[in-house]
């Protein structure tokens, strides 16, 4: 039995079409278990930046109708992280669900940032910034945001309750 990755296409792949409806702003929920914290109670650091990238993936999800793997393998599209910082606002704990809300807070030719506010119990706990490069997977080259995934990143920034710095 064979298994592996399968090659990548011969080029990338954008979507076939843009999103013909207005792209809802993105919240999601996530589950605070008790593993995920110490002994104080408090989530452990490094589960935050690893929550609001699950949150960015499923924006990807509810943007492009794709998640990473399948823009990676079957659009030969990847997304690479360039930059990512988290402020720590307010301890995320056990006590409450913690919802997050994924912004766009810049669109540029070939990179797209995301900015994450995570609450609980309508308090901020944290906001993540992260800028991703689109690339050509398998070149590995930098390459343009392709048109149909621009006008649905266009579509979402128009209906987002936060100020968007622009291209």
């Amino acid at each position: 039995m064979s298994g592996g990755i399968k090659s990548l296409p011969k080029q990338t792949l954008d979507l076939e079409t843009a999103c013909s409806y207005e792209l809802e702003q993105y919240c999601c929920n996530v589950t605070v278990g008790w593993g995920d914290c110490d002994p104080a109670q408090i989530a452990y650091t490094a589960r935050i930046p690893a929550w609001a990238l699950t949150a960015i993936e499923a924006w990807y999800v509810h943007c492009f109708s794709v998640n990473w793997f399948d823009m990676n393998i079957h659009r030969g599209i990847g997304t690479p992280f360039v930059s990512l910082g988290c402020d720590f606002r307010s301890p995320v704990t056990t006590n409450y669900p913690l919802k997050m809300t994924v912004y766009v807070s810049r669109l540029g030719n070939a990179s797209l940032s995301h900015l994450v506010e995570g609450f609980q119990n309508n308090v901020l706990c944290f906001t993540a910034k992260t800028t991703a490069a689109f690339a050509d997977a398998k070149k590995m080259e930098s390459m343009p945001i392709p048109k149909n995934m621009r006008l649905n990143i266009e579509n979402y920034v128009r209906n987002q309750d936060r100020e968007f710095e622009g291209s």
